[in-house]
């Protein structure tokens, strides 16, 4: 089951699902934690048509204001300890498009055990300002704290939820 929870300095979501540090992943071709997470490809080698999102996609504002970002997990539910995939989409709050240069890295981490996922997410870019974010993996229950950066002309923005999976 998943619940939404607004609080005023963040999203909280609560997954219940009976996770357990003991549970391996299944195996994965994403790269290791280790290495650095791939920026998003141009515009100009787009996989498809943009995504389009729900009404239900959660919503923040980056760290400065620059951008407004929503997300909605594909299928709609985060898996028990198994890869999933976010669709995404960014607009500029100065109503200009996202750079077809600029740079977009999803990742998370339990900020309470001071590690991070797994494995690296990869990022694509599918038209517009739509994305998609694959190999995302919650390996155990906790507080997760799910960011999305965007950077253009050298300036990195954060937004931010918080995922509480129990």
């Amino acid at each position: 089951m998943i619940k939404l929870v607004q609080t005023a300095a963040a999203l909280a979501i609560v997954v219940s699902a009976p996770l357990g540090c003991d549970k391996a992943p299944a195996p994965q071709s994403a790269a290791p934690a280790s290495a650095a997470p791939a920026p998003v490809p141009p515009a100009s080698a787009a996989l498809g048509a943009p995504l389009v999102l729900s009404a239900n996609a959660r919503s923040g504002t980056s760290a400065d204001g620059t951008y407004t970002v929503k997300w909605e997990v594909v299928g709609g539910a985060i898996p028990d300890a198994e890869p999933f995939a976010i669709a995404f989409a960014v607009t500029r709050a100065d109503g200009k498009p996202v750079a077809a240069d600029a740079e977009v890295f999803v990742d998370a981490e339990m900020p309470h055990h001071g590690h991070g996922m797994n494995f690296v997410p990869t990022v694509k870019r599918r038209g517009g300002d739509t994305f998609l974010g694959e190999g995302l993996l919650f390996h155990m229950p906790g507080r997760w704290v799910l960011a999305i950066d965007v950077g253009e002309d050298g300036v990195r923005e954060r937004t931010q939820w918080f995922v509480d999976v129990e």
